[in-house]
C-alpha cells in the first residue's frame, strides 16, 4: 500500500512543468542531457553515502528528511523564481534535476531493503516483481490524475501561447499549480506510517501480522483497476481527436 499510494499521491505534478522549462527557463537539449548525466553521478554518490552512514538509520526519517528538502524548499524557490521572471536561466532551473537524485537514492535503497526483508527463500523474484510493479504502476496513474486536475486551471497550462504572452494572471495560475504539486508531495509523507521504520520492524510484521487470501485479491484488483484507468487516460491524451476531452484534462472538444 505504501509503494502504490506514495507513488500515486507524491508524483501528482503540474502539467506546466515542461513548458516552464522550455519556454521560460529556456532549457536546451544539450544542457538538459548534461545535467541528466551529472544527476546520475549524484545518484551513485548518494547510494554510497547511504551505504556508509545510514544503513541502520530509520527508513521513515530518511525518506521524510530527503523528501522535505527535495519537494518543499529548494524546488519551490527555483520554480517560483522562474515563473515570476526573477531568474530565468536554464542552469538555475536545471538544479532541480540534480536535487531529485538525493531522495531517489534514499527511496531506491529503502525499497531494496524492504524487498530483501520480505522475500522468502525461493520466491525472491516474485517478491521483487510484485513490489516494483506496484510502485511503477503508481506513476502513470498519478500522471493521468494530474492531467485531469491541472486541466481545470485557467488560463490553460498546456497552451504554449500563454507562456509567450506571459501575463501576470497566467504567472499566478502557474504558481498555484506548482504549489498544489508540492502540497501533494507533502501529503504523501503521511503515508510513511505504513512503512516499517527498520528491518527489525519489517521482520516483526512478517511474523505477526495476519495472512488472508483477501489481501491478495484486493492487491490484484487494485493493480488491475489502476492499470486500466491510467493506460486509458494516457492513451487518450496521445490521440489528437480525444486529447481535447475535458475528462482527461483537455480544454474541451
Amino acid at each position: 500500500m505504501y509503494d502504490f499510494w506514495e507513488a500515486l499521491i507524491g508524483r501528482i505534478s503540474t502539467t506546466a512543468g515542461g513548458l516552464v522549462k522550455s519556454q521560460w527557463a529556456g532549457v536546451k537539449n544539450f544542457q538538459n542531457q548534461l545535467f541528466t548525466l551529472v544527476s546520475l553521478l549524484v545518484f551513485a554518490y548518494s547510494l554510497h553515502l547511504v551505504k556508509k552512514h545510514f544503513l541502520n538509520f530509520s527508513w521513515r526519517k530518511m525518506l521524510l528528511i530527503t523528501g522535505i528538502v527535495r519537494t518543499q524548499r529548494i524546488p519551490a524557490t527555483l520554480a517560483l523564481c522562474t515563473t515570476y521572471d526573477v531568474v530565468r536561466n536554464q542552469y538555475f532551473y536545471l538544479g532541480e534535476t540534480i536535487l531529485d537524485e538525493i531522495p531517489a537514492a534514499a527511496n531506491f535503497v529503502v525499497g531494496t531493503f524492504i524487498i530483501v526483508e520480505m522475500a522468502d527463500q525461493g520466491n525472491e523474484g516474485l517478491t521483487y516483481g510484485l513490489f516494483t510493479t506496484v510502485s511503477n504502476l503508481g506513476f502513470p496513474f498519478s500522471r493521468a490524475i494530474g492531467n485531469q486536475i491541472f486541466g481545470l486551471f485557467q488560463p490553460n497550462l498546456s497552451d504554449r501561447e500563454n507562456y509567450k504572452l506571459d501575463t501576470m494572471e497566467f504567472r499566478h495560475t502557474v504558481a498555484r499549480s506548482f504549489l498544489l504539486s508540492y502540497a501533494f508531495s507533502f501529503a504523501s509523507f503521511l503515508l510513511l506510517v505504513l512503512l516499517p521504520y527498520q528491518k527489525q520492524e519489517a521482520q516483526r510484521r512478517k511474523r505477526e501480522w495476519s495472512r488472508r487470501p483477501a489481501f491478495g485479491y484486493i492487491t490484484c484488483g487494485l493493480l488491475l483497476l489502476a492499470f486500466i484507468y491510467s493506460m486509458t487516460v494516457n492513451f487518450l491524451t496521445m490521440i489528437p481527436e480525444t486529447a481535447c476531452l475535458k475528462l482527461i484534462g483537455g480544454s474541451g472538444c
